[in-house]
């Protein structure tokens, strides 16, 4: 084949929010004439995390909530998608494409690479790679919240939040106890006004909150022994829920030099979402440096400047679109019926249990069916 005839070859890593919003936007944008795309992920199904909390607690939600094929994902692009881990990338010696190499050896070969692996979470959130062990997790959680009288979530962001609101919509007279580690819930990142709040609206609901204090060590629940918190408080506890440590998922970038991860193993990234130093390279979501939520809600506006990118990139174009942080929005629910969100624009909006209730309901239904390319219900 005439060199000049040969298709670029671009490659997604990673099937969630920020990876399947990639493939949409480049599908739309590519030529199938001249480009082939292959979307790498570790199983055949879009597993949408957000819902994962209820499915873990609620015997009485389908698992099925949690997943979505990617059937429909290139719509009618002749994409490929290749079941499988990515353990590292081998870059050409010129900087430009190089391969991928999955934990099975194979290796494929890319002109253009796109990397949104998200974060790796510990214990409940710690789902495996193979979808048939999903179930099996799942299963496993939901017979300890059963079992349990008192639960302990060490961890007061927006997960340890959340799965307090949904212990309570199952099991209400169980008791729950948060520890936190700061003054107030979640980070600094939200005004003081949002933070108590939340810990408002989960008092009324009685769960028991214990702020500016932690857990250290790994503690032994299967003695008589009560649990204690750095500061010396004792917790009665049949049920520790780690509810924090999530760490971006970029150990397939240890290899590649000069090294792009920095402080905290988050890839370091151009204004362009170019991996800093790998210009065929891109990165998006919970991997990167970039000072902001990491959250579902900036999806949108990663993939759309990787996209242009990448398509720029691709005409040899000089100039690329730069991300900006937007504002802060992040919708935190207590149960199916409360939360509380916040909108970071003029002095600052908080919202409560109806806008965060349709707020939730319109992202689990409708953007996540969208970047599959599913129809809305």
């Amino acid at each position: 084949m005439d060199k000049q005839n040969v298709k670029k070859r671009i490659i997604v890593v990673g099937g969630g929010g920020v990876g399947t919003s990639i493939v949409r936007g480049l599908v739309k944008a590519l030529d199938p004439s001249k480009h082939e795309l292959t979307l790498i992920a570790p199983r055949p199904q879009f597993a949408y995390l957000p819902t994962a909390l209820r499915v873990l607690v609620d015997k009485r939600t389908s698992i099925d909530r949690m997943f979505m094929p990617y059937d429909s994902i290139f719509g009618a692009f002749p994409g490929e998608l290749k079941l499988g881990c990515v353990s590292s990338i081998d870059e050409n010696m010129s900087g430009k494409g190089g391969r991928v190499v999955l934990k099975t050896g194979e290796q494929i070969a890319y002109d253009v690479l796109a990397v949104a692996t998200g974060s790796s979470w510990q214990g409940l959130l710690a789902f495996p790679d193979k979808q048939a062990l999903y179930e099996e997790h799942i299963e496993l959680w939901r017979d300890k919240f059963d079992k349990a009288q008192n639960i302990v979530i060490v961890g007061g962001g927006p997960v340890g939040i959340e799965i307090a609101g949904e212990i309570k919509d199952v099991y209400p007279k169980k008791a729950v106890t948060i520890v936190h580690n700061t003054k107030y819930l979640m980070n600094d990142m939200y005004p003081q006004k949002f933070r108590v709040d939340l810990e408002r609206r989960l008092r009324r609901r009685g769960v028991k909150i214990i702020l500016d204090d932690a857990i250290e060590g790994e503690p032994r629940l299967d003695s008589n022994a009560p649990l204690k918190t750095r500061e010396g408080t004792s917790l009665t506890c049949d049920l520790l829920v780690t509810a924090y440590g999530a760490e971006p998922n970029t150990s397939l970038f240890k290899f590649i030099l000069p090294t792009p991860l920095g402080n905290k193993n988050y890839v370091e990234v151009d204004r362009t979402l170019q991996v800093r130093a790998h210009q065929s390279i891109f990165a998006a979501g919970d991997i990167v440096n970039i000072h902001e939520g990491k959250q579902f809600t900036k999806t949108s506006a990663h993939a759309k400047v990787v996209v242009k990118n990448i398509i720029s990139y691709l005409k040899n174009e000089p100039s690329m679109k730069g991300y900006k942080p937007s504002n802060e929005i992040i919708a935190v629910s207590n149960g199916k019926k409360g939360g509380a969100t916040y909108l970071g624009v003029l002095w600052g909006i908080c919202f409560g249990n109806t806008f965060t209730k349709i707020a939730k309901s319109w992202e689990m239904a409708g953007v996540r069916r969208n970047n599959l390319g599913l129809d809305i219900p």
